[in-house]
């Protein structure tokens, strides 16, 4: 077998191969030799054959024993990130033996129904979600599942599956995700403007088949701008700003850099906006709602400062006593936020297609002081909806 039918047959197997597959193709130990030498295939692991860069975090997780798993499994899907994790999580099961160490990976032990799920080298987007969810900052975690449902990589029950396997807290991030975001940009600025007691509602259309990223308390009309997808739509911009203005609402736009290193003043300003609006606005800024996350001098993986330990290895050279027990706590270590418990009186959300997101108000306090925090809105009506309806 020529060497250029042994990539193309790793290639259609997802960039990766076993020597057993190869041999059951046709090719024999001396292609597969004629072919490493030639530096079309490399060998990650014994008995494994690929085509993809070595460098490759999907290389990185076979050669360890396992398949990307968290955030590094998200971000070779396309989630929506700042950046690269600097290590890559790989998922291996309990009985898992003969791990490789490798410089930029840890190791996370799982279950063997997460084992029956996924790809060769990636695991599926919901037991990636749930690790990522935890050990992400919580605007990025907000993202990650604003992106999984608004993409389609997860279904309406696949997401209420990920809820039902996060600690208790943290199931409240379901309040804050929102299936019509377009961008990180646009979830993040929701997310931040949320947590500091602003009302948003996310693609609030202006006339003409065009939407609005973001209205703030009901008066300003915020557009997350990446250049990349504006550079050339000067005029449309425009037509929509005069839109956004017949409708009584200020324009503002943010760019990236204003997001990512003036906050402060884009925060500042967002308020003025609200102030001076003469219509009057929609309650607010209210008090901000509290999410506690690590701070930046914390190690985000130890752990014990909250009591709970990470639910991984990190080399690999663990014992087997004990990772059944591990595997059961996905997620339960390196956790990177925590919100307000709420108790399920103040709770109730359902899921459709359509809309992530439908929750209902809470119940009204009996004094200010007793009020729960409100996360704002998410653009949805006030209405419980049947799972499945539009």
């Amino acid at each position: 077998m020529d060497t250029a039918t042994l990539t193309d047959i790793v290639g259609d197997s997802g960039g990766f191969a076993t020597r057993r597959q190869l041999r059951r193709a046709g090719a024999t130990d001396r292609d597969l030799t004629r072919a490493v030498r030639s530096g079309d295939l490399h060998r990650p692991r014994l008995g494994w054959y690929s085509n993809l860069p070595p460098d490759d975090d999907r290389v990185t997780a076979v050669r360890v024993g396992g398949r990307l798993t968290g955030a590094s499994a998200l971000f070779h899907l396309g989630g929506w990130m700042w950046r690269r994790p600097d290590r890559v999580a790989v998922s291996v099961a309990p009985n898992a033996a003969r791990l490789r160490r490798c410089r930029r990976s840890r190791v996370v032990w799982d279950g063997i129904d997460v084992r029956d799920r996924g790809g060769v080298a990636v695991v599926a987007v919901q037991d990636a979600l749930v690790r990522a969810v935890l050990e992400e900052d919580f605007e990025i975690a907000v993202a990650l599942c604003d992106w999984a449902l608004h993409g389609g990589r997860v279904s309406a029950d696949e997401f209420a599956e990920v809820l039902a396997r996060l600690p208790a807290d943290a199931r409240g991030i379901a309040d804050w995700v929102d299936a019509d975001s377009e961008s990180i940009l646009e979830s993040v600025v929701r997310t931040r403007l949320r947590r500091a007691g602003f009302h948003v509602t996310s693609q609030v259309p202006v006339g003409f088949g065009r939407h609005t990223d973001l209205v703030v308390n009901g008066v300003l009309g915020v557009e997350t701008d990446g250049r990349r997808w504006h550079a050339d739509r000067f005029d449309a911009d425009l037509s929509k700003d005069m839109a956004t203005l017949i409708r009584r609402r200020i324009p503002v736009h943010l760019s990236y850099d204003l997001i990512a290193r003036e906050w402060d003043t884009v925060l500042a300003a967002v308020e003025a906006g609200v102030l001076m609006h003469r219509d009057g606005t929609i309650t607010g800024p209210a008090r901000p709602t509290p999410v506690r996350e690590v701070g930046a001098g914390t190690s985000r993986h130890a752990g014990a400062r909250h009591g709970r330990r990470v639910g991984a290895g990190q080399d690999g050279r663990a014992g087997r006593a004990g990772r059944a027990g591990r595997a059961a706590r996905v997620g339960q270590g390196a956790r990177a936020w925590w919100l307000p418990r709420r108790a399920p009186s103040q709770v109730s959300h359902s899921w459709s297609f359509r809309h992530a997101l439908a929750a209902t108000p809470l119940p009204a306090a009996r004094s200010r002081r007793e009020a729960p925090p409100d996360p704002g809105h998410t653009g949805h009506d006030h209405r419980t909806v049947a799972k499945g309806t539009r």
